[in-house]
């Protein structure tokens, strides 16, 4: 049984409830469910309602009782058949798609191909020309004339990780990565061996393909030395769970102590580089106006590590936008956005709609799955607001 105490303080935090309605899509109504009928007990309806989470952490980090929500969910759908709840095969497609995400590259160039040749005759509410919209060449564009990028390769070489996103979807962050980066005297490395983080399996429950990713990436990293770097917040909070993951395996386990100890979050290695607060920094009179999106994996799951909103005001070009309630989460998910296609759009066109009223000129993030929830989200909104990784936009505001 858990300790649930049914208070309902994670009802009032949760983004799939706040836009269904529904007392099964919160963390106590699920918990209940366990309690009462077990997994012995599921049905369709059971793994549909348990696959009906973001696994944003969100109801975790207000739980009076501590429960560790997540792991308790993922626990659930460990049981569960890789082929039951909605939208199965396209998540099952999606995972085992990350098992190669080289062929991810094929996806760009097709995806750019297809942009051009129907993004302009689709409706305006098609959901191919959403995800088409992802891959057209302002889709991640820069916001201003490239800096000059001299010097690029110079430098200590710094170990990285980059994401499955970035190396094969969009490439142009990795050069925006390693731009920000030669600026503070380092060289990003990355090893071509390297997977996928394994988040998307986790998130299916399935622990065993999330181990096979995690141990391929510690042999791969065992190999280098020094800080790993990590450019996406999804792979950041992954790789520190990797302890975790591999709590039943003391060899392994160790391994990833090792591992986790030495890697550290984009924003937080350029903080301390500059740690210094520039409060002297002569504002320019026409500011740029930058919402940053909170990914939830900084937010609920790695709090105080998050250092962005500090590196866009050390610019001093940059006016930072806040919504008046607090960040929110976008819907992405991971892969419920496959699952629940209509509430993960719901949740993320109210966050649009409400960001949009700010008047931004640009969105920033670093999560790879919240940059591509906002690109569809901004298109679905007629909207021609940049969407930016936060390096590409530092690359482009920084004295």
């Amino acid at each position: 049984m858990s300790e649930c105490a049914k208070c309902g303080a994670c009802s009032t935090v949760c983004p799939v409830f706040r836009t269904s309605g529904r007392e099964g899509h919160t963390a106590r109504g699920k918990l209940h469910l366990l309690d009462t009928l077990g997994l012995e007990k599921s049905s369709t309806l059971f793994v549909d309602i348990f696959s009906a989470c973001l696994l944003c952490g969100a109801c975790a980090a207000v739980c009076p009782r501590n429960i560790d929500i997540p792991k308790e969910l993922v626990s659930a759908r460990e049981s569960f058949s890789v082929l039951a709840g909605p939208h199965a095969y396209e998540k099952y497609l999606a995972r085992k798609l990350l098992d190669f995400p080289g062929s991810l590259t094929g996806f760009r160039v097709l995806g750019k191909a297809c942009g051009k040749l129907l993004g302009k005759r689709l409706p305006s509410d098609s959901g191919l020309r959403l995800r088409l919209a992802m891959f057209q060449d302002d889709a991640l564009s820069v916001v201003r004339e490239p800096r000059e990028q001299a010097g690029i390769s110079g430098g200590a070489s710094l170990s990285w990780f980059p994401g499955c996103s970035a190396r094969y979807l969009f490439p142009d962050i990795l050069e925006s990565c390693r731009s920000i980066l030669a600026d503070n005297t380092f060289s990003l490395e990355y090893p071509n061996e390297l997977a996928c983080c394994g988040l998307a399996d986790l998130a299916a429950g399935d622990l065993e393909g999330a181990r096979r990713s995690g141990r391929k990436n510690i042999e791969v990293m065992e190999t280098t030395e020094g800080p790993i770097l990590v450019s996406c917040a999804s792979c950041y909070a992954q790789l520190k769970a990797y302890p975790e993951l591999f709590a039943k395996d003391g060899a392994w386990q160790l391994r990833a102590e090792n591992m986790a100890a030495r890697v550290v979050e984009f924003s937080t290695f350029l903080e301390q580089q500059n740690p210094e607060n520039k409060q002297d920094v002569i504002q320019k009179e026409q500011r740029l106006r930058v919402f940053y999106h909170d990914p939830c994996h900084l937010r609920h799951g790695a709090e105080g590590v998050d250092r962005a909103r500090q590196q866009l005001q050390k610019t001093g070009t940059v006016k930072v936008l806040e919504l008046p309630d607090g960040p929110r989460c976008c819907g992405q998910g991971g892969l419920f956005h496959v699952a629940h296609p209509e509430i993960s759009a719901s949740i993320r066109d109210q966050l649009v709609e409400d960001v949009l009223a700010l008047d931004p000129d640009v969105i920033t993030t670093t999560c790879s799955g919240c940059l591509m929830q906002w690109q569809q989200g901004l298109t679905a909104a007629g909207s021609d607001v940049k969407v930016l990784h936060l390096a590409q936009l530092l690359g482009q505001v920084r004295k």
